[in-house]
């Protein structure tokens, strides 16, 4: 059911669900063998990326495991747009570690990865078998969440997006046995992101926000959240992209992805993330980079269903004016998000990446047909979702 902007508090019915515990600061990373030696771990697999896998980061989670006592191997297969191959790689791994607990250090895609890797180490399913409407005979093996990207704020949920090889769709896979244990949250771990892939990953969080805040299913208590990961992504992305080593806008920005993902884990995304899942599924464009290609058409999409909304965006945007009107701040918000894509040089088109009017099609029916765009304000059609494709070529 769709709420209105005038529904009373007292008509809400909400489950606040338990998430991990977040350690935040500067040399978090630290604690890591303590959080695991705490879950009873004595053979740790860290699910990473090649680069990571080779880095003093991957080091220093091996060192403090390791002086609490915990055996380590790593598997460093995960790819961009994890598919079903490297999740079942990532599992046979698990599996012949023995591990009893998993590391996942990296971006979204680590994290992701490690939610079906939790449970085919310990089950027989692989592929789309790993599907989170699947009931597994056997609960996932714990999972600490070590983010060293400030966007996705995978490391609160229990669910991962990955690409099926055979059909090139976005699936989910999960349980709720995969959803983390602890989160270490190191803004230190983050400083060396290129400034591209911090663009990428920021903007992700500020559409996490931005989505859960005019979504089908709002509530207060995802609204503050919204709010204010806008408020602070919209202050500190740009500083971050210019100058990395800024530990402050580098802070700002992981704790901003991180409690974004509190937030929409209560109200689910929209169609900006429907759309970016099949462009990532079909032609493996990096998340942030999809939802940047179509985010300003999709708002602009949105916009008569959830006007007041988008004007008290402006506000947390930095652009808000009292004496203008709902409508001249609600333009003025999706103006300021247009801005900061060009100004992290994220802004494109579809076409340069090879896409042409032939694609929109098969793109219009992955999009409508992904679960999250059913927490859109309004439901597209497959012709309204072809419409917006065809503005942004």
């Amino acid at each position: 059911m769709k709420m209105s902007e005038t529904r009373k508090l007292s008509s809400y019915e909400l489950v606040l669900d338990p998430k991990p515990a977040a350690h935040f600061g500067v040399g978090a990373v630290s604690k890591v063998g303590e959080l695991a030696a705490a879950q009873g771990a004595k053979s740790a697999l860290i699910i990473t990326d090649p680069f990571l896998g080779s880095s003093p980061i991957c080091a220093a989670v091996k060192e403090s495991l390791e002086a609490a006592g915990i055996s380590v191997s790593v598997f460093d297969g995960v790819t961009p747009n994890p598919t079903t191959a490297c999740v079942d790689a990532g599992s046979d791994a698990g599996a012949a570690a023995n591990c009893d607990i998993l590391i996942a250090l990296g971006g979204g895609s680590s994290m992701d990865t490690a939610k079906g890797v939790c449970l085919g180490a310990v089950n027989p399913e692989r592929g789309i078998g790993l599907d989170y409407s699947t009931q597994f005979k056997n609960a996932g093996i714990p999972i600490i969440a070590i983010p060293t990207t400030a966007g996705t704020g995978s490391e609160v949920n229990a669910f991962g997006v990955i690409t099926d090889e055979n059909t090139h769709k976005r699936f989910y896979v999960g349980h709720s046995s995969a959803l983390a244990k602890a989160a270490i949250l190191d803004p230190q771990l983050t400083v060396g992101l290129p400034p591209k892939a911090t663009a990428a990953t920021g903007m992700d969080a500020l559409v996490h926000a931005t989505e859960s805040y005019i979504s089908a299913r709002p509530n207060p208590y995802s609204d503050g959240i919204a709010l204010q990961v806008v408020e602070m992504v919209s202050q500190n992305i740009v500083k971050a992209c210019t100058d990395g080593s800024d530990i402050e806008a580098r802070s700002q920005m992981l704790l901003a992805s991180h409690i974004a993902g509190v937030g929409f884990s209560h109200t689910g995304l929209g169609l900006v993330h429907g759309i970016g899942h099949a462009l990532g599924g079909q032609f493996n464009i990096p998340h942030g980079v999809a939802l940047c290609l179509v985010l300003e058409e999709v708002l602009k999409f949105n916009l008569p269903h959830r006007l007041p909304r988008f004007a008290r965006l402006a506000f947390a945007l930095g652009v808000g004016k009292t004496e203008q009107s709902d409508a001249a701040n609600a333009d003025a918000a999706i103006a300021r998000i247009a801005e900061l894509v060009e100004q992290v040089g994220l802004k494109g088109k579809l076409a340069d990446f090879g896409i042409t009017s032939e694609h929109l099609a098969s793109l219009a029916n992955d999009a409508v047909e992904d679960a999250v765009t059913n927490n859109n304000p309004v439901a597209p059609t497959r012709e309204q979702v072809i419409g917006i494709l065809e503005k942004t070529l």
